[in-house]
């Protein structure tokens, strides 16, 4: 056990020195228990707005901007305690603003499909507006007009996802004959 004390003493010289990988190694030994207070502090309405690992960042950036105060623990479970305590008055405080102050006040947040429900009313459907409806019969139509039989048949299927060779199997034409006329529709629309 005084071995580990004494690892724990070069450790915490190291970082209050200074030393990148002494810092690194502090992390990667207390990280975890800061990570869970965090986790367990963290309000579930608040989970979607912050990651665990933005409060994990904001201790640690405390602590070392606080280096040459490191030599007051003795143990590692003082650290432990001053970090989880740290960790959760971090969290603390952003519930807080986050949850009692007027402006940013999430509790009184509601989804579109909340208020919906309790209005009554329901979201409009994602369709195109009606003047892009009317166009878009316009065309249609104007596809249409003057087409023998056999090439609206070819234009409906077309439309309805089949492929130029499905096209040709249905109307027993062959496939470049339906590929021309749809490559000829096209042009003569477009222009």
């Amino acid at each position: 056990m005084p071995e580990l004390q004494e690892d724990f003493h070069d450790l915490i010289q190291q970082v209050r020195s200074g030393s990148e990988d002494a810092a690194w190694e502090l992390v990667g030994q207390f990280g975890e228990s800061i990570r869970r207070a965090v986790r367990r502090a963290l309000n579930d309405r608040l989970r979607s707005k912050f990651d665990s690992v933005d409060f994990v960042q904001i201790v640690w950036n405390s602590l070392f901007r606080l280096r040459d105060r490191l030599d007051r623990f003795d143990r590692p479970e003082e650290l432990v305690a001053y970090l989880v305590t740290m960790a959760r008055n971090k969290v603390g405080m952003e519930v807080r603003r986050q949850m009692q102050t007027e402006k940013r006040n999430i509790a009184r947040e509601k989804s579109l499909d909340e208020m919906n429900a309790r209005n009554g009313a329901e979201l409009p459907a994602r369709q195109p507006p009606p003047i892009d409806i009317a166009i878009a019969r316009e065309r249609w139509n104007r596809m249409l007009d003057g087409q023998p039989a056999q090439y609206r048949r070819i234009i409906q299927l077309r439309l309805q996802g089949y492929t130029n060779q499905g096209i040709a199997d249905l109307l027993k034409v062959d496939e470049r004959t339906v590929r021309r006329f749809l490559k000829r529709l096209f042009l003569t629309t477009t222009t």
